[in-house]
């Protein structure tokens, strides 16, 4: 993925409420300044991870943890971003709820890089367990917040806040949906993938039978003789699948998908080289 594209930053959507949800939320765009939050619920059967949408995103501010506020983080990219309705800039997030277990273990400064788990769904200053997203374009602005006209803690942005379908793109391949509650979130547009030589960028890449998350995972002893060689050169250690900075070449393409003489990969977590 050579442009930083913005996408959705977890698992499965299960939006809860949108941002013009009666529940909660209505005053948050009604108000003055506004934003436009929505909650995410996850997959409802445990406590769900949120991953870092873009290249990459560090943390500007904690709140809350240990306090009688509720627990809050705030995360800004490092470059700008590509959002979804076509505009670069960089790009802020609010994220409330996250229970103390998660956010203790975080801290000012740390940084994420593309879909590496940051926390799970909390329900600290909640009854469920869930997600609070507010975002927008530009880097953070005072201290992240402010009480809007109505007497709800909007975001404050160097840009401005914004609708999540304006900013988000839905990536097939990561985000399983399940509700997005009528928003029309844009897909995630197709690499054209091509012939030729790869390396491997990930560091463990699953080699399948086939050009599909479904396809049978290969064992390293079901690999060709080079590519055992390969690995075992490079992590000195018998690995079942294409380990970090191997290099092999695909012979045909299925979408994003590459038939190596070994079997298919995925080259969405790979190179192209010369």
């Amino acid at each position: 993925m050579s442009k930083n594209y913005l996408i959705y930053p977890c698992r499965v959507m299960r939006i809860t409420q949108s941002c013009s949800g009666t529940t909660s939320h209505l005053p948050h765009v009604k108000g003055y300044p506004s934003d436009y939050p929505i909650d995410e619920g996850g997959e409802d059967t445990e406590r769900s991870y949120m991953y870092c949408p873009c290249d990459e995103m560090k943390i500007v501010r904690i709140y809350g943890v240990g306090t009688k506020g509720t627990n809050t983080l705030w995360l800004e990219s490092t470059s700008p971003v590509l959002f979804a309705d076509g505009t670069e800039d960089f790009f802020t997030l609010m994220v409330i709820h996250p229970d103390d277990d998660d956010l203790k273990g975080l801290c000012v400064g740390q940084v994420f890089k593309r879909k590496e788990k940051i926390c799970r769904e909390g329900k600290d200053g909640a009854t469920a367990n869930h997600f609070h997203f507010s975002a927008g374009k530009g880097r953070i602005k005072s201290n992240g917040w402010i009480k809007n006209s109505r007497g709800k803690w909007v975001l404050t942005v160097t840009g401005r806040a914004c609708r999540p379908e304006a900013l988000f793109f839905i990536d097939p391949d990561f985000t399983r949906v399940i509700d997005r509650k009528g928003i029309s979130f844009r897909t995630l547009p197709a690499k054209a993938y091509s012939v030729g030589n790869y390396r491997v960028s990930a560091d463990l890449l699953n080699v399948r039978k086939s050009p599909s998350l479904k396809g049978k995972k290969l064992t390293f002893e079901s690999l060709t003789s080079d590519a055992q060689r390969k690995i075992l050169a490079l992590s000195d250690k018998k690995k079942n699948g294409y380990v970090k900075g191997l290099c092999f070449t695909a012979l045909e393409i299925k979408s994003n998908w590459g038939r190596t003489p070994s079997g298919w990969v995925c080259l969405d977590y790979c190179e192209a080289i010369e």
